[in-house]
């Protein structure tokens, strides 16, 4: 069992532990619901001093060189690998994931700050051009926002909060971090991370919180900018709070309904290897998680029941036992969500092909078996997606018989984050790819399978164009263009209009 010792929000580079909070967060293992990790006072007077502290350290934040601000992220780094450990036991313990799956998003931290350094800061790289017009030079630099909020998701609490908070610290700005209320641990345990790297005080702050506190958090005035991971409702409401004022810079990453497209050349193996990874890591909980199949019917009968067998075998469990592939969902809300989904899935039509049902161990957790549905029929699409997003350990395939029909279905989502293409012939890939309107596109991977050294975003409702991974600090800062005349004043070059002759009046 994994425990903590609470310490409170971090502001200033101290942590201060509210003394009489009527509000607290109690931090649930997903896995043994019967285990409280900790109990963590809500104090919402922190969030004005915390936006306090960012503020003041910013002007000086700011200033700092690039290449000692990088210093800073490999200093924090050194601290993610000597608690690399630590910080695996928390993620399994807060979330419920699986534990080879908690140490791959830790070793994504470290690999963050180099990936950063070396190519992200190039998509902020200063421009010159020598000559605009004859005599008139122009340079392009991007200069930090200013205060930035982060707020964190509990799919992926370290990694994703990480995603955003090194590149808005490398472009010069300071940061409050608000964690997940489901994930407080994880939180806590970054800005240790941050405090034993002994960064400046006030760049980075950490406040812990429900909705409500992130929502006043993004609405204070002395924030230039917020960065949110999580749901499309949850979003809008981020973008509602931080309207005012407009100059506030919102990037809202909301995932989306990813779909895998299963060709007629595809080797199976490998189609069914990648469908289940996109669909059942992380117990479908992510942002790039698989919820659509489409597979070509010459290779469908031969598709499912094996994609089913291998589904079945799965082992679901506790995140830290040997051989567990699936973990539980992260709280009671999101496995009773789970389970509406997949009632509703079967009024819709949808034939189970493996029935998704609670499941009793030893430990007591929110554990959902995986499930398998097919929709023979493609024009049950509409009713099977109204939500356009799906978020738990289930998967809808369905048949069809032309690309153009494959297109046509995988295009119908609000939400089109990523799309996966399993074929062998890269060609017929080229031809499929460009039809598709998704943000990321991968072939022969799963959708769970980005990089971060790309840009990354979805397109419809999925974000708002802002795009993180290699484009990240471009979200976290504005560009500033400068002319330079170098030439001395010719009276001959001026416009036609301006007067011939005038007087410099000396006083």
């Amino acid at each position: 069992m994994f425990t903590i010792k609470v310490r409170g929000d971090y502001i200033r580079g101290k942590f201060k532990r509210a003394r009489k909070s009527p509000r607290k967060i109690i931090s649930i293992d997903p896995g043994d619901s019967g285990y409280r990790i900790g109990t963590f006072p809500v104090e919402p007077e922190h969030v004005g001093r915390a936006v306090e502290a960012a503020r003041e350290a910013s002007e000086t934040w700011s200033r700092v060189e690039g290449a000692d601000r990088a210093h800073a992220l490999r200093r924090f780094a050194a601290q993610v690998v000597n608690r690399r450990a630590q910080l695996s036991q928390a993620l399994c313990a807060e979330t419920g994931k699986p534990l080879w799956l908690a140490e791959k998003e830790v070793e994504q931290i470290s690999a963050r700050v180099e990936s950063e350094i070396s190519e992200g800061m190039q998509a902020v790289a200063p421009v010159h051009l020598p000559e605009i017009r004859f005599g008139v030079e122009g340079h392009c630099q991007f200069r930090p926002l200013g205060v930035m909020v982060v707020l964190g998701t509990a799919s992926s609490p370290l990694a994703e909060a990480c995603h955003a908070i090194l590149p808005a610290l490398l472009a010069g700005n300071t940061v409050v971090f608000k964690p997940s209320k489901l994930a407080p641990a994880c939180g806590q345990l970054l800005a240790e991370l941050f405090d034993e790297a002994d960064w400046p005080h006030g760049v980075f702050n950490m406040v812990q919180g429900d909705a409500a506190l992130g929502l006043d958090l993004v609405a204070r005035s002395e924030v230039d900018g917020v960065w949110f991971t999580g749901s499309g409702p949850a979003g809008k409401r981020v973008l509602q709070a931080a309207a005012d004022p407009l100059r506030k810079l919102v990037a809202l990453h909301l995932g989306g309904l990813n779909t895998a497209m299963v060709l007629d050349d595809a080797d199976l193996d490998r189609a069914i290897y990648q469908c289940v990874l996109g669909t059942y890591a992380n117990t479908g909980q992510a942002l790039d998680a698989t919820a659509l199949i489409l597979v070509d019917k010459r290779v469908f009968e031969a598709f499912v029941p094996a994609f089913v067998e291998t589904v079945r075998s799965l082992k679901v469990g506790y995140g830290a036992d040997p051989g567990v592939f699936m973990g539980p969902l992260l709280s009671e809300f999101a496995l009773e969500r789970g389970l509406d989904r997949l009632a509703r899935l079967k009024a819709a039509g949808a034939r189970e092909l493996l029935a998704s049902e609670r499941i009793k161990l030893q430990r007591p957790g929110f554990y959902l078996s995986p499930s398998v549905f097919a929709a023979p029929k493609p024009d049950l699409l509409p009713a099977l997606l109204s939500e356009g997003l799906s978020f738990g350990p289930d998967a809808i395939l369905i048949p069809f018989s032309t690309d153009k029909q494959a297109i046509e279905l995988a295009n119908a989502t609000r939400r089109p984050f990523v799309a996966s293409v399993v074929t062998e012939d890269s060609d017929h890939f080229e031809q499929v790819a460009e039809e598709l309107r998704y943000g990321h596109i991968h072939q022969n991977l799963a959708t769970c399978d980005r990089s971060m050294r790309l840009p990354s975003q979805g397109v419809g409702d999925s974000g708002n164009h802002r795009a993180g991974g290699l484009h990240a600090q471009r979200s976290c800062g504005h560009p500033v263009s400068i002319l330079r005349s170098t030439d001395a004043h010719d009276s001959s070059r001026q416009v036609k209009a301006f007067p011939g002759r005038y007087l410099i009046r000396e006083d």
